[in-house]
This record gives structure tokens, sequence and C-alpha cells, in this order.
């Protein structure tokens, strides 16, 4: 596990002036789900800070009283901070710059946001109201003090919210003081879900509980393996894959959902050695579908997969991520969802069309 590795992750539906999401939350535990997960970020269950309301707490209809909010947030953040500055007291004098050295926070952010002034995004807390679009968390600031004190080598943020300009309300950032005269040298890899001005979307179901948003979706496919290059995820293949599947996803919105990342100085390590396994997928093609399909998916250096289809479904060997069927043919019918499906390890149970 690694044991100096800790994170905060926000996720809200519930806004009661604003009007509410269906997968913010959601999303918010499968992230906290990769984090501790001994495969995925191997984030020890402790060290994590999942800051969410209970749906008993999303049932309330008064906004002012609404969580979770920009306090909630900073305590998670505060007692990250300590925890982390103890773990490393605690070490002997000589090993605790490379303990620092091995330090990572990850920050994720899920639900209703706006663009601020400072290029970034803010994330609106459940108290939020159109007139009360000061009760956010703004990445940049936050950002900033964490470059300046650092408490943490390493800094993950990604914000899986809309950035639609509103220039009416200030960046705010942490109430937290002990910054340093002399800072550490500390990278930041940073994924905002949709470009500055554009809005972010989340994928509707009838069950709330299955809603996602499209950048997660993309988010955890890739860190689950999608994003592997030569075994490796790294901050570099996880960005192009998430930027290109995003944009695939929602290509035929009024204005595509476009990713944005800002990287630090060397890529940052996700997982190493990772020996990608491909398994058998039914496809179930529409009734009477006949002919060439291309099947575009994997890492961002994979030729299309072409394949006959001369019956009502065919099974073929992927590896997990994301994927998009198309017919060759302009007449064919159009596949179910677009042709996008979604390959998660062990294949599943198939895939209709």
């Amino acid at each position: 596990m690694n044991d100096l590795h800790y994170a905060v992750v926000v996720g809200i539906n519930r806004y009661p002036a604003i009007g509410d999401l269906q997968g913010a939350r959601g999303d918010a535990v499968r992230f906290r789900d990769w984090l501790v997960d001994s495969d995925g970020g191997a984030v020890p269950e402790g060290n994590v800070a999942l800051v969410t309301a209970s749906k008993e707490e999303e049932l309330t209809a008064d906004f002012m009283s609404a969580v979770p909010t920009r306090e909630v947030v900073n305590r998670a953040l505060y007692e990250i901070h300590r925890a982390v500055a103890q773990a490393i007291a605690e070490l002997p004098g000589e090993q605790q710059f490379d303990a620092w050295q091995r330090t990572r926070l990850y920050l994720f952010l899920a639900g209703h946001g706006i663009g601020l002034a400072d290029n970034s995004a803010g994330l609106l807390m459940a108290n939020a109201a159109i007139d009360l679009l000061g009760n956010h968390v703004a990445v940049r600031p936050y950002l900033d003090w964490y470059v300046a004190a650092s408490p943490f080598r390493e800094i993950v943020c990604f914000a899986d919210c809309c950035r639609t300009g509103y220039r009416g309300s200030p960046p705010f950032g942490p109430p937290f003081s002990g910054t340093t005269q002399d800072p550490e040298d500390v990278d930041c890899f940073v994924g905002f879900a949709t470009a500055l001005g554009d809005p972010a979307y989340e994928e509707q179901h009838p069950d709330p509980d299955l809603a996602r948003g499209h950048f997660t979706t993309a988010l955890l496919d890739g860190l689950r393996g999608g994003a592997a290059r030569n075994g490796l995820i790294t901050s570099d293949s996880l960005s192009d894959y998430v930027v290109r599947h995003v944009e695939d996803r929602t290509q035929t919105m009024l204005v595509p959902q476009r990713p944005r990342f800002t990287k630090g100085n060397a890529p940052m390590l996700f997982a190493g050695e990772l020996a990608v396994q491909a398994y058998p997928v039914k496809l179930c093609f529409p009734d009477g579908f006949r002919g060439w399909v291309q099947l575009r998916g994997g890492g961002p250096d994979q030729s299309p997969l072409r394949l006959h289809v001369d019956s009502g479904e065919c099974v073929e060997k992927l590896t997990p991520g994301l994927y998009r069927a198309t017919a060759e043919s302009v007449n064919a019918a159009d596949f179910r969802n677009g042709g996008f499906f979604e390959v998660m390890t062990g294949g599943g149970n198939g895939v209709q069309l």
C-alpha cells in the first residue's frame, strides 16, 4: 500500500437552490473505491476522506442547511495535513525527506461548478444559490496554497464539474496558514472535466445510483488499465485517454465536452508493470444487421479492429476500457448508445449494440 498517499473525495448531488445532479455522489464513491483498491490507487482506507451527504441529508429542502459545505471540505483537508505531517515527524530525521518525496494528495471534486476569474473552476457546495455562488471550493487558490506550503510532494486534482463562466464571484481559497519561505519542489497534475466556459455532462440513468459523469467514467476506465502504455499508466497516457474518450462520447452534444489537463515537470506514475489481460466479450448486434464494423478503443496507438458481422452476435477478446462500434455502411441503423460500450475486468455478460 502507498502509506503516504492521502485523499479527499467530494461528491454532491443535492443542490436545493440550484437543481440536483444524479451521478456526482456515485462518481465520488467509485473514485474512492479505486483509491483503496490494492490493484488501484493502493491508498489505505484510513487515509481517504469521503465528503458526501447521506441520502437522508439529501432530503433537506433548506439550501442554507444543505451539506457538504466548504467548511466540511476544509476540515477534511486540514485533518489530512496533520496526519501526513505526523507520519513524517515520527520517522528518524534522516528518513524524513525521502518519506516526503513519496507523499501524494488526491483531491477529487464532483458536482455543479462554475468558471472563475482565475481561469480555473469552482466546485459549488450544496448550500450554493444563484446569489450565493461564493459557496464554492476554487481549484486554483487551493493548488497555490499546496505548492507554497508543500505538505505533499505530489498533488493530483480532478474536477468533474462545469466551467461555465461567471465573473461575479471571486475565487475563494483555503483558510490554512503555515506556508513556508522555502517551499519544496511540488508537482501538480490537474484534470478539468471540460474547457473553460463549457459545460460538463453526466450520463442519465433510470436508476440514479447508476448515473455517471462522462469525465469520471473515462478517468476510472483509464486508471483501471485502459490508459496503459507499455504496461505503465502515467499522467501523460491517462490524460490522452480521457480526452479522447470524453470527446468521442459527447461529440453529438451541442457543446462537446473537451477535458483539459495541466501537468508537472515529469510524468506521474499511477500503475507500473501492468499486465493488461484481454477477455472474451459477446457483441450482440441489432436484428438483421450484417456487414463490416469498426471497433475503436484501447490505447491511443491501437488501430481500430475491423469485424465482419454475418450473424446476430460474435465474440471478441478485448482489454478493459471504453469502446465504440461503428458500422461502415452509411445505410446501417444506429447502434444503441451511439455504439459506445465498456469492457470491465472479466469481460462481463455481453454488450447489446
